[in-house]
């Protein structure tokens, strides 16, 4: 039953946005009763947290195989950053509306339970985070943190299994949030209509501007 509501629930939402979602139409389409559907999601809420941890491991898996394979072909980490960005790209105008769901505007009304979503959330920065790790930051990049950023990002540190290196951190949340804000740019229309066939060569920018800023080596263009 669960792979049905997802399957059908993946479609209503790509068909027509995650405000439109039904739980009734999800049990007409799967032929069964509304009962039925209840005992696997209460309410819409629940659907919309199944559908969002559906799309984190579904991205947070692709980002993993590419990553394999860059790591399986002995490549260097600037390989792999551009390996998980071009990756992320992809994924998005290939699911436009499941990355509205997951790095778009605010559904109203709904607050994602992080009980239930920050492990799957996280995936693919945990990843972005280990490849940056793999580099280094010039001593005069950045100043320094606040003592209170410094804990909640050792906390951050811990729960993801990464280094303790608070500067690192707050620039690999910058630099995360930046390759979000490209992509979504692309994904959303943000663009316009003249820029919006240069979404490729932007995210190559990105990443040959990450590669530097890390010393990660330089950017792997296509």
């Amino acid at each position: 039953m669960r792979e049905g509501i997802l399957r059908v629930g993946n479609v209503q939402l790509e068909s027509r946005g995650a405000g439109a979602l039904s739980v009734r139409e999800i049990a007409r389409e799967l032929g069964v009763v509304s009962s039925a559907i209840y005992r696997h999601v209460a309410d819409r809420d629940a659907l919309l947290t199944l559908l969002v941890v559906d799309a984190f491991d579904d991205l947070g898996d692709a980002v993993d195989r590419a990553l394999d394979s860059v790591s399986a072909s002995g490549a260097e980490p600037r390989a792999a950053l551009a390996a998980l960005a071009r990756t992320m790209r992809e994924w998005a105008l290939a699911h436009p509306q499941r990355w509205a769901l997951i790095y778009g505007t605010p559904i109203m009304g709904y607050a994602a339970p992080a009980e239930q979503t920050t492990v799957p959330g996280t995936r693919a920065m945990a990843r972005l985070a280990g490849i940056l790790a793999a580099g280094s930051l010039p001593s005069d990049a950045v100043g320094s943190a606040s003592s209170g950023l410094v804990d909640e990002l050792r906390v951050s540190a811990e729960e993801l299994g990464l280094a303790p290196d608070p500067v690192l951190l707050a620039e690999g949340i910058g630099t995360w949030s930046s390759l979000v804000g490209t992509v979504s740019a692309e994904v959303f229309g943000q663009l316009g209509t003249d820029l919006a066939r240069y979404g490729a060569e932007l995210l190559d920018r990105w990443i040959a501007s990450t590669s530097a800023r890390f010393e990660l080596g330089p950017a792997v263009l296509r």
